[in-house]
């Protein structure tokens, strides 16, 4: 790098490779006072020193940069400070001496301060520089609560106090710790224009001042961030956050080494870490990546303070005081040098105290003038537009701008557009609150094809309607505009498909007997082969029963899930655990039911509706009523979300997905034979080897192959219900009435008797069974109570079936579906295997968490 020196510029020559690797030469022009001089500037946060404690670590790592190069620091007011200005002045202007509460309590955090940091004997000097500040502060509040008027003007010399207070404290403590520190008030380096609240910096004025006033010091200045002078000497603020601004404007006049600015953060985060739990701290970041998040909401740095440091080319280090040894965040020039840059998005940011302003009309395709009047307009009122969307008709164009200027666009708005709303040109000039703009960017989304078509797809799985969308030509920044109420969802989809290599489903358990027991062991078990081999988290964030509920949205411990379960003495049901779940809007959510509840399975339709994916071994909603059928089903067609059943009719069996394959593959399905039921399967292939009938119920029974009442199983109702299902899936218009299902239950045993009483009767049909068998050996057949699905009818009966029949080779409690089909008529299609018991079932509902997990992620 070579430095020359002219009379007001210093020009620094250096040599940069372009993405080829071959060097050229640039110059950059530096305002400087004619040397050459390496330093650093550090700007230090409210939080960074809010107290005795901070402070010190502050000159620790003002000592340590010492060591290496001169450097500038710049302080914000402490902690607290700005918004106890903000509300004194406030509670002023309303004529109420209540402001004095509040300025009293700013004395005393900067009283403590001083008797914490400073010594003895030089305590005097700073206690009547605090004091003759504080009488200044107090009387300019005193004449705005008797005019009750508060000014931009007052306004901002009130805002300009916190970092005055702070800068003076701490130079003076820093002259005590043995730094040849001075305090520099901003005010007569920063020349800004007259909008004191959020004033604009006039560069050239502010570079002579600034060399002026540090051509002739020397040491460690300690500048007042945030504040600035008009052109008549009145102070002004830059806005909240200004005091990075501040640092990056000294450093660029001065042509600093490095900009640090000092916070309690490890960086420039992937998102907001209190939205996004899975944000990160970014290495490196671009100047033109930080400038469009800060500018869409990332509150780690003011939105213009990228601006000077990149016009003079000087690299910002974001680093956390309270971390010193993190290695923060460097914002320079992008160079694509490594793996890190291969991601097309860098980082989100979202701001949310917004409204979208919408002018529409057809009379406005191909008027020229209309955008110009409206931008022209706003502009002359001081209101800036965040987000512009233009339709390509020409037929509306959205902004969104501050809440707190909502009414006042829209006023100045229907004045400008008066004649052509009065006469119908505009149809409409809208504000819609409660809105959130959220702003995706990265400088390797340029020419990455399929990244807006991958955003939205993410945004569609979860139910997230995107109201408006802008991108730029430069393609670094595709933002929209969503429900506020989904800021938080979006953000953390958003995140995790863009910037995670791993992905996340939040599950939501209904019930937690056998079925839910064995899932969330088989979830517990096979969490570390999911993570590693699919990098999938499967976070059980919720269960409830018809008594206790725990609901935890970073995951309930599987190990010892029964503990979280707290009893639920409101008397409330399946409604409130479904509204809380969708309170929570948690992206990629799955609702798992494993109950045997009707009440349960009639909330499926809402949970639809809001785009929370269920999956069931509940057979009561799709073997339900016809109207609960068709709300399910109209419910799902409408929805994003994802519906699952397949354990409803074969526990762990592929039989729906393999039906459902054969149709939407345009197989025609003929018929549906088979055995539904382990329990009735067990009994008859028991029957087969000679048993009684009654003593094989009775084996069944102590095996827990029944229910605790036989007469459940032997009715045949179970399997009736899933072959309803079946018959529904093949799209026949059934009830349950519809399926001719014989009971097993004899005629005379289904009177009201005890259990006990109906296992001694049992007996008086094992004849009638004996003769069944021996009437089909006679004729090279067996028995089987099977059921059969054709031309929309459904029968489940006792039949004789020939002894090469699949159902004849079924053993213990396997079940069996056998399919008849265009292409499988000479050799029908199988599926068999174990289709009952709590491990099979999990297993099986926990494959639909994972077919969903796959389509959501």
């Amino acid at each position: 790098m070579l430095c020359r020196e002219n009379s007001s510029l210093l020009t620094v020559s250096f040599r940069r490779p372009d993405e080829s690797g071959r060097f050229f030469l640039y110059d950059l022009y530096l305002p400087f006072p004619h040397k050459c001089i390496s330093m650093k500037v550090l700007k230090f946060g409210g939080t960074s020193i809010e107290n005795g404690d901070r402070i010190r670590n502050v000159l620790n790592i003002i000592r340590e940069a010492m060591q290496n190069l001169p450097v500038i620091v710049v302080v914000s007011a402490i902690r607290k400070v700005t918004d106890l200005l903000l509300e004194s002045a406030v509670i002023a202007s309303k004529g109420d001496t209540g402001y004095r509460k509040k300025l009293g309590e700013i004395e005393r955090l900067h009283r403590e301060l001083v008797h914490d940091l400073i010594e003895v004997s030089r305590t005097k000097e700073v206690e009547a520089y605090l004091q003759a500040e504080l009488t200044e502060l107090g009387d300019v509040l005193h004449g705005v609560c008797l005019l009750r008027e508060l000014s931009d003007k007052s306004s901002a010399l009130i805002m300009s106090f916190g970092e005055r207070f702070s800068a003076y404290i701490i130079s003076s403590f820093l002259c005590q710790e043995g730094v040849d520190a001075s305090y520099a008030d901003a005010r007569r380096m920063i020349v800004t224009d007259t909008n004191h609240c959020d004033a604009r910096v006039d560069m050239k004025a502010s570079a002579k001042r600034i060399r002026a006033w540090f051509k002739g010091t020397d040491g460690v200045p300690v500048v007042t961030g945030y504040i600035g002078a008009a052109p008549d000497g009145t102070a002004t603020t830059l806005g909240r956050g200004g005091s990075d601004y501040t640092a990056t404007i000294v450093g660029s006049v001065v042509g600093a080494d490095e900009i640090q600015i000092w916070t309690d953060v490890d960086g420039f985060f992937s998102a907001d870490p209190k939205r996004v739990k899975d944000a990160y701290a970014l290495p490196f970041i671009s100047y033109e990546e930080a400038m469009e998040l800060s500018h869409s909401g990332a509150k780690v740095l003011h939105p213009y303070s990228v601006h000077p440091a990149m016009k003079a080319g000087i690299p910002i280090s974001i680093r956390n005081s309270h971390n010193p040894g993190a290695e923060g965040t460097c914002i320079g020039r992008s160079e694509k040098s490594d793996a890190w840059t291969e991601r097309p998005v860098t980082g989100l940011s979202s701001i949310n105290n917004v409204v979208l302003l919408n002018l529409s009309g057809s009379g406005m395709v191909g008027v020229p003038g209309i955008a110009s009047r409206l931008f022209s307009c706003l502009a002359r009122h001081m209101i800036n537009i965040i987000f512009i969307s233009q339709a390509s008709s020409e037929q509306s164009i959205s902004l969104v701008i501050n809440l707190a200027q909502a009414e006042k666009a829209r006023r100045i708005l229907k004045e400008e557009f008066a004649a052509e709303l009065a006469s119908r040109q505009m149809e409409s000039l809208t504000v819609r609150k409660h809105i959130a703009m959220i702003a995706v960017v990265g400088n390797n989304m340029s020419g990455h094809p399929g990244v807006s078509a991958h955003l939205f797809e993410t945004l569609g799985k979860n139910g997230i309607n995107v109201i408006a969308v802008a991108q730029g030509s430069n393609e670094m920044n595709i933002s929209f505009v969503t429900d506020s109420h989904d800021e938080h969802k979006a953000l953390n989809c958003v995140h995790e498909s863009f910037l995670l290599s791993r992905r996340k489903v939040h599950v939501f358990i209904a019930g937690t007997g056998t079925i839910a027991k064995s899932l969330i062991g088989q979830i517990r078990d096979h969490s570390v082969t999911l993570s590693k081999e699919m990098e999938l988290d499967v976070v059980v964030s919720g269960m409830a029963n018809t008594r206790m509920m725990a609901l935890r949205d970073g995951g309930i411990d599987l190990w010892k899930w029964e503990s979280f379960l707290k009893p639920r003495d409101d008397g409330k049901t399946i409604g409130d655990y479904v509204e809380r779940i969708r309170a929570r809007n948690l992206h990629n959510t799955i609702f798992v039911d494993c109950t045997a509840s009707t009440e349960v399975a009639e909330s499926y339709p809402e949970l639809l509706a809001s785009n929370i994916s269920v999956v069931t071994a509940n057979k009561l909603g799709m073997a339900g009523s016809w109207k609960l059928y068709e709300t399910i089903r109209d419910a799902q067609r409408s929805s994003n979300a994802r519906f699952l059943y397949e354990t409803n009719v074969g526990a762990g069996l592929p039989i729906i997905n393999t039906l459902n394959d054969l149709r939407n593959s345009g197989d025609k399905i003929i018929t549906i034979e088979g055995v539904l039921s382990g329990t009735l399967s067990y009994i008859f292939n028991e029957l087969r080897k000679g048993e009684k009938f009654s003593e094989v119920v009775r084996k069944a029974k102590e095996a827990g192959y029944t229910e605790p009442d036989p007469r459940e199983d032997l009715s045949g109702a179970d399997f009736a219900r899933k072959f309803l299902i079946l018959g529904r899936e093949l799209g026949y218009r059934l009830d349950y009435e519809d399926i001719e299902c014989e009971s097993l239950v004899p005629e005379s045993l289904r009177g009201k008797m005890s259990v006990d009483e109906f296992m001694e009767k049992l007996s008086c049909v094992d004849a009638d069974y004996d003769a069944k068998i021996q009437e089909a050996s006679a004729s090279d057949m067996t028995i089987a109570y099977a059921g059969e699905i054709s031309e929309g009818k459904a029968r489940i009966s006792v039949k004789m079936l020939p002894v090469s029949n699949p159902v004849a080779g079924l053993n213990g409690t396997e079940n069996m579906v056998v399919f008849t089909t265009d292409r499988y008529f000479d050799t029908p299609l199988v599926v068999k295997g174990p289709g009952a018991g709590g491990e099979v079932t999990a297993g099986g509902v926990f494959a639909d968490i994972l077919r969903i997990a796959g389509y959501l992620v």
